[in-house]
């Protein structure tokens, strides 16, 4: 047996699955501040609703918002230091058009020389006194965390590897990211991954560590993952590293988990849920990843990600019409029960909009429909017709020219949305499950592997070099519990460094596979 869980803004769903894949049991509790808590009460719900033996689940697969809701967060980011390796000073401001609130975060810029040209050799670092300053604002609890970017480091990790051992020395514990992990060639790019990874190191040990405790309270004593943004399984060594690499696992679960409740490989899968709603065009089963910038307004990082459209909105928000605009502002908690006309309170929602002009649509046993008549009919339709228009816009970009791909439906708002809103759209499912897409999604979570580095060919032949990249990423996956049987590579991309001295390939590769409980 498998226990998904998804920690959303609104409510942390989790889901009992058989080793066969088949859907046992569900249940929910409200998001609390403290995440923890929440995913405690559902997952005990589940437990006692299904009655299995705690010894009888093999795994727990997470999906979470949580990160990417704690990126604005001060109080819970890490103080992170940055250090600069290269011939020169580099005159940029750290994360420059980052907001404020996130700069402030981040100190000045340590700079250590390196003493090479860069070259075949590689290089090393000659003088560590730079860092110094350093151990002494760590010592000072001025420094949580550490970012390291050389200007090469695609090319000569030896350098960005020596200064983080170096300073594992002093400080064992310390978290330190090096950027040569992410993989991309730019240098601004690679910072501003480094610095967000560093950023978020606080919470992530904090998260993990409370969901340790609570599982064991609950007697769950396998071992439990975290989905990263592909959609592909992290452990808790992995993510305690790369927190960056969970922040659209959220939505990438639950988007996964749309095509899969549909029994459809090639949809247009939309979360629509209480704070926002994500769209993706989903191909065989998978999200397509681009490389690009995090899925906040502002914040540019060089990150792999799954290709998803996001509305800053969902059926919770309340809807204000200003000189007949339509303005949706944050609903006042994310229990909509208690505030929701429709469930006896006085802040309208979106939520109480389609329920005004379709009061069928949704069946909850504490619906409490009686205000909802003295709410203008003419002012939901309004808010509706916004509402439905934004998410067409989204589905305009997102559809395949060459055919017309079904339109799935789930979140928790999205029986709200009656398929004879989506006009053209002929073929708009809302599937049973529709809640736990998110939850059903991180349960068919796959082991994977990227590589991304940069190779001197040393008169070897490109073929040669890149059998030898594809064979080491396989590994990998293998190593990280993936059935050797299954793993296969997803792409293999080669790009030559033409402008450079010798024969220099970047190759970039993936391998996929099942894990194995």
């Amino acid at each position: 047996m498998k226990i998904g869980i998804d920690i959303g803004g609104t409510n942390t769903h989790a889901v009992l699955v058989s080793s066969d894949g088949k859907l046992k049991m569900v249940a929910s509790s409200l998001t609390t501040p403290d995440v923890y808590t929440g995913v405690y009460r559902s997952t005990k719900a589940l437990l006692q609703k299904s009655e299995i033996r705690a010894e009888e689940v093999k795994g727990i697969y997470i999906g979470t918002t949580e990160l990417m809701n704690a990126v604005y967060d001060e109080k819970v980011l890490a103080k992170t230091a940055l250090i600069r390796i290269a011939r020169r000073p580099v005159n940029i401001t750290p994360a420059l058009k980052w907001p404020a609130t996130l700069r402030r975060l981040i100190t000045e810029p340590y700079f250590m020389e390196s003493d090479h040209g860069y070259n075949k050799s590689g290089g090393r670092i000659a003088d560590f006194k730079a860092l110094e300053p350093l151990y002494q604002s760590i010592a000072d609890g001025k420094v949580e965390a550490v970012s390291i970017v050389g200007s090469y480091s695609p090319l000569y990790e030896n350098e960005e590897v020596a200064v983080k051992n170096e300073i594992r020395k002093r400080f064992p514990e310390m978290p330190v990211t090096v950027s040569h992990s992410f993989g991309t060639l730019g240098f601004m790019e690679r910072e501003n991954a480094a610095l967000l990874n560093s950023l978020l190191s606080r919470v992530i040990k904090k998260m993990l560590a409370n969901l340790a405790e609570g599982f064991s309270s609950l007697l769950l004593e396998c071992p439990f993952w975290l989905t990263e943004n592909n959609g592909s399984l992290m452990s808790v060594e992995q993510a305690m590293k790369f927190p960056v690499l969970t922040l659209a696992s959220g939505a990438a679960n639950s988007l996964k988990g749309a095509a899969k409740l549909s029994g459809l490989q090639d949809v247009i899968a939309v979360d629509i849920g209480g704070s926002k709603v994500y769209a993706a065009r989903v191909a065989g089963g998978d999200l397509p990843e681009v490389m690009g910038s995090s899925d906040f307004p502002g914040l540019e990082a060089g990150l792999e990600m799954p290709e998803i459209i996001s509305l800053p909105f969902g059926t919770g928000n309340r809807p204000v019409i200003r000189k007949g605009e339509v303005e949706l502002l944050p609903l006042l908690s994310n229990d909509i029960k208690q505030y929701g006309v429709a469930w006896g309170g006085d802040a309208l929602t979106v939520s109480d909009c389609f329920l005004k002009l379709f009061p069928d649509a949704f069946y909850d046993p504490e619906l409490q429909t009686e205000k909802l008549k003295y709410v203008p009919t003419n002012d939901c339709a309004m808010v509706v017709q916004y509402v439905v228009q934004k998410i067409k816009e989204i589905l305009d970009r997102l559809q395949n020219e060459e055919k017309n791909l079904p339109i799935v439906l789930v979140g928790g708002g999205s029986p709200l949305f009656n398929p004879k809103l989506f006009g053209k759209y002929e073929k708009v499912l809302n599937p049973a499950g529709y809640p736990y897409s998110g939850a059903i999604g991180a349960c068919d979570a796959t082991i994977s592997e990227v590589s991304d580095k940069v190779y001197w060919l040393n008169d070897r032949s490109k073929e040669e070099v890149v059998a030898e990249a594809a064979s080491a990423c396989k590994l990998e996956a293998i190593k990280k519990g993936a059935d050797p049987d299954t793993v296969k590579l997803a792409y293999i991309e080669e790009y030559p460094f033409e402008y450079m001295k010798g024969e220099i390939l970047r190759i970039k590769i993936k391998a996929v596979g099942e894990q194995i409980l």
